[in-house]
């Protein structure tokens, strides 16, 4: 009895976690990737455990807090620099991607950032905001990437300061047909998927799903996917190689 008990428990709490866990996105993870591609990777992470995940998409601090209180399950993605005041957030210990930082411009002497020259960045992008801070750089934010192309392409701006592949998920709905783009000798940074401590238990299990999409090329076919729109939309993106485009 005691084990038929046991089972029955299991599988209320397996049934549970099938339609109450919830994951928050913020809103401009939402904006860079587009929501579908976002759902599609994160329920196959969670296929394997048996979860079907519900999606929110709130602005960057308050998803936060919520994850942090408890009201939601888990985080999408993150860097680490961003989670300090949340205490009650786990990392999964395999990073879901590693992103840098690039300028994007229309003309390619556009992509050498210049203190003197406005930047356009992404609100929320803690990396970009950091970035303007300590190179001292004229930097104003927009709500999201496709304003942030549409700011290029209407001359309101010269250069687009933002991640790599994150932020190519748009430009088909930018207007654009072509985009130069260099990287920053900048270290890249790892974007890791968080979990409440509440649900430690899942921590080994989620590793495990993210590493096997990983070993399958799977996580990697949805990254390098962004860039593919672009061309499927007859875009095209010029990757610039000077190694330092940032004058002092």
């Amino acid at each position: 009895m005691k084990r038929l008990i046991a089972l029955v428990a299991i599988l209320c709490n397996t049934q549970s976690f099938a339609t109450e866990y919830n994951i928050n996105v913020s809103e401009s993870m939402s904006f860079h990737l587009g929501k579908q591609h976002v759902e599609r990777i994160f329920t196959a992470i969670y296929h394997p455990l048996n979860i079907s995940p519900q999606f929110h998409y709130l602005p960057t601090q308050r998803g936060l807090q919520w994850v942090n209180e408890g009201h939601f399950d888990a985080e999408a993605g993150r860097v680490e620099s961003a989670m300090y005041d949340f205490d009650a957030l786990i990392p999964i210990p395999t990073p879901l991607a590693t992103v840098r930082l690039a300028v994007f411009c229309l003309e390619p002497q556009f992509c050498e950032l210049n203190p003197n020259e406005d930047t356009v960045i992404i609100e929320g992008s803690l990396l970009s905001i950091q970035y303007c801070q300590r190179h001292k750089l004229d930097c104003h934010a927009v709500q999201n990437t496709i304003s942030a192309f549409q700011a290029l392409a209407k001359n309101h701006s010269q250069q687009l300061l933002a991640t790599d592949h994150f932020s190519i998920g748009s430009l088909c709905d930018s207007g654009l047909h072509r985009i130069y783009m260099q990287i920053l000798p900048e270290p890249g940074v790892k974007i890791r998927h968080y979990i409440h401590k509440k649900h430690l238990t899942l921590r080994s299990k989620l590793d495990d799903s993210i590493r096997e999409k990983l070993a399958s090329g799977e996580l990697t076919a949805f990254i390098n996917s962004l860039s593919n729109e672009f061309a499927n939309c007859h875009g095209e993106i010029v990757q610039l190689t000077t190694n330092n485009m940032l004058k002092e």
